[in-house]
């Protein structure tokens, strides 16, 4: 089923025209967990799509980038080098 899913699940990496108002979510398309959610999205630019996808990445690597120990603690699950490699397998979708 999962190489089914993704080879053929519609993805779309920006809008095809501006302005758009609809739902967008990011996730890791090996690993959905990682994932957003869906967030309603309306931007009248390119300029804005860009700013809304990098809060997008920002949002997942504040929520999934911290491992809460037992003790309590926060240390960070991911350094800028791992985050490097992990931004390109982020994917768009939109509804």
């Amino acid at each position: 089923m999962g190489w089914f899913r993704k080879a053929f699940k519609a993805r779309a990496s920006a809008p095809a025209t501006f302005p758009f108002s609809g739902e967008t979510r990011m996730y890791h398309r090996d690993y959905e967990r990682l994932a957003t959610g869906w967030w309603k999205v309306s931007v009248a630019s390119p300029a804005e799509w860009e700013a809304t996808l990098a809060e997008m990445r920002q949002a997942i690597r504040s929520h999934y980038g911290q491992y809460v120990t037992k003790d309590g603690r926060a240390v960070p699950r991911w350094n800028d080098e791992t985050w490097a490699l992990l931004v390109p397998s982020l994917v768009v979708e939109s509804r």
